[in-house]
């Protein structure tokens, strides 16, 4: 059966271009895209052939790609779904390649190209998001994967997480509980449907609890705890009436609670704030923070046990949502 590489070497381009052009990405001219297609004709190459031929193979590797991957704390979060991951792959006696990509890495190798180099019998896939070219084709690969924090469900992909919604609604519930009546939701990026299910959890308990929705309640931190830093400290002046913050993640409560301490403002006598993930730093700032815990091994596990059943062709649910923990530290009164 023809390549990838057949192809590329008869039409006279890069395997990359191949796989682009396969992909519909605009940056390929048409004449050259119409003369891969006549040699990949020519060559009886199929791409979907090509993943099917991969997914038969005895391949005993699984591939783990991480995307964004970038220096800072909240990448303990990495090293456990890693641990859980691999832990389950010994069970079964795989092994593990990790593969950390970029929007600009993505641009130039495909994820068939990845599974085709390596040989692989199917990916777990961490950090993506909405508007990645993998997830794009991910969603209509024939490769087996498994996505964790990121829906996308068909035959050969599946998803694990925990439910973000509940577990929003869990974190607001209990500022309303204490008595909070003006509550902030920080939020993440557009393009993580984390950032979108936790804001719906947020906005139900409101709507139950007769509270006012007001947009400008609604804050941009991207996840980063520098960013939420500088933006804080632009709104918590103009906010006094503010009395809790929900924060999609812990790096953006920590940027909250820093913001606050430069302000004046006493955690929690003035100001609760919630986070969410757990990060292995959350217990140790001052003051603590209270949180959401995401069992991030457990995620590894079941994201590479789910591979693996999709990789033998078992009838499994393609949807996984993993346990999580509610966790009251010193950040909120």
């Amino acid at each position: 059966m023809a390549t990838i590489r057949d192809v590329a070497k008869k039409a006279g381009v890069s395997i990359a271009t191949v796989s682009r052009a396969f992909n519909n990405y605009k940056d390929i001219n048409e004449e050259t895209r119409k003369r891969i297609f006549e040699v990949a004709e020519e060559l009886k190459y199929s791409p979907n052939v090509a993943a099917r031929t991969l997914v038969t193979k005895e391949s005993r590797i699984f591939g783990y790609i991480m995307s964004g991957l970038e220096k800072g704390a909240r990448h303990n979060m990495v090293q456990e779904s890693l641990v859980g991951i691999y832990e389950f792959a010994r069970s079964i006696d795989y092994e593990i390649l990790m593969f950390a990509v970029d929007s600009a890495i993505q641009q130039n190798k495909s994820y068939l190209q990845f599974a085709e180099e390596h040989s692989l019998a199917g990916f777990v896939i961490q950090g993506i998001k909405t508007d990645d070219a993998y997830y794009k084709e991910v969603v209509k690969s024939r490769i087996p994967c498994v996505l964790i924090d990121q829906p996308a469900d068909s035959k050969h992909v599946g998803y694990v997480s925990i439910d973000n919604y509940e577990a929003a609604r869990e974190a607001v519930q209990y500022l309303v509980d204490r008595g909070h009546k003006n509550i902030v939701y920080v939020t993440g990026t557009d393009v993580a449907s984390v950032s979108h299910s936790r804001c719906k959890g947020y906005l139900s308990v409101l709507r139950e609890n007769g509270l006012i929705i007001r947009d400008d309640y609604i804050v941009r931190g991207n996840f980063s705890q520098e960013e939420t830093y500088r933006v804080m400290l632009q709104f918590l002046p103009k906010h006094p009436e503010v009395t809790a913050i929900f924060c999609a993640s812990d790096l953006m409560a920590i940027g909250t609670i820093l913001a606050a301490k430069d302000l004046g403002i006493g955690i929690p006598s003035r100001l609760s704030v919630v986070g969410f993930d757990d990060i292995l730093i959350s217990s140790y700032t001052t003051p603590s923070l209270t949180t959401v815990h995401q069992d991030f091994y457990q995620m590894g596990y079941e994201a590479a046990k789910m591979l693996y059943d999709i990789v033998q062709g078992v009838d499994v649910h393609h949807i996984k949502k993993v346990p999580y923990k509610f966790i009251v530290r010193e950040s909120t009164s």
